[in-house]
């Protein structure tokens, strides 16, 4: 403890001392008041320090004890929040867990009927192609089956791999025609005329003569059958080469076939030209 203030009262006694054999009974009584005085002061001085003292170590023990409950009211009030902050955090999991999981059932449902609606409509799609396309050949087929073909091979009486052919594609009926007469009374809607398998009666294939005797030959044929034949007639010319002058005939219906399949779809396609042009002329 610093007891500096003592200092002046040291002094005074020494001064005292050094002076007392000097000094008379009233100068002393005098020096014993001022020496009283100056204790009373210190004394006073001393109570108001301790009185000081005692209120600051009052107030630091006060701060302290409120410093201490407050953090004490802070340590509760953060364990309330952390616990509630946990339960509210568990309640928006099981809440988020719960909608995420209610979003993916939608979303999954949702994916799902889109992949069945687009399957179903495929499905759907093709199964409409698929019925449009049977009743197309079905269709195709009735008119086959209603048709019937007149087989024209000049001067011939030969069965030929062709006529064959034709008779196995199911029309109606294939008739061999020999003559011109014949084709006239026919009831046929397509007549294939086979220059390919004719024989003239020189003995001399069709197809071996020179191109113009070739061109002015079939020209005569081609005519005389036509004017047998009624407008919605259907002429299928088959023969393994070209014919010029089947290009100029424009106001018929006449088509070539250079090999036999196309001999047999040529003519199941005039099936259908021939049934057209009927039901048009209604």
């Amino acid at each position: 403890m610093d007891w500096s203030f003592l200092s002046p009262i040291n002094d005074s006694w020494q001064n005292v001392l050094a002076q007392a054999t000097n000094l008379t009974l009233q100068d002393l009584v005098q020096q014993v008041d001022a020496f009283q005085n100056q204790l009373d002061a210190l004394q006073s001085t001393n109570q108001l320090l301790s009185d000081s003292l005692t209120q600051q170590i009052e107030f630091l023990r006060k701060e302290n004890q409120d410093l201490t409950n407050s953090f004490t009211r802070y340590v509760d009030a953060m364990k309330w929040n952390l616990t509630v902050l946990a339960g509210l955090a568990a309640v928006l999991t099981a809440v988020g867990g719960w909608i995420f999981k209610s979003n993916l059932d939608d979303a999954k449902k949702v994916a799902q009927e889109m992949i069945n609606q687009r399957v179903e409509g495929q499905i759907s799609a093709l199964v409409d192609a698929r019925v449009e396309e049977v009743g197309r050949t079905i269709r195709r087929e009735q008119v086959i089956g209603y048709t019937y073909v007149d087989y024209y091979l000049p001067d011939g009486n030969q069965e030929t791999p062709e006529l064959q052919l034709l008779r196995a594609r199911k029309f109606k009926d294939v008739i061999p025609l020999r003559n011109i007469d014949k084709v006239r009374r026919s009831p046929g809607d397509v007549l294939v005329l086979d220059l390919q398998n004719w024989i003239l009666s020189s003995g001399q294939r069709f197809i071996d003569l020179p191109e113009e005797e070739r061109e002015a030959v079939a020209k005569q044929q081609i005519d005389q059958l036509l004017e047998a034949l009624p407008l919605s007639a259907v002429m299928v010319v088959y023969i393994r080469g070209t014919l010029k002058y089947l290009y100029s005939i424009h106001d018929r219906y006449v088509i070539a076939a250079n090999n036999p399949i196309t001999l047999v779809g040529n003519t199941a396609d005039g099936a259908y030209v021939a049934l057209g042009d009927r039901t048009a002329s209604r």
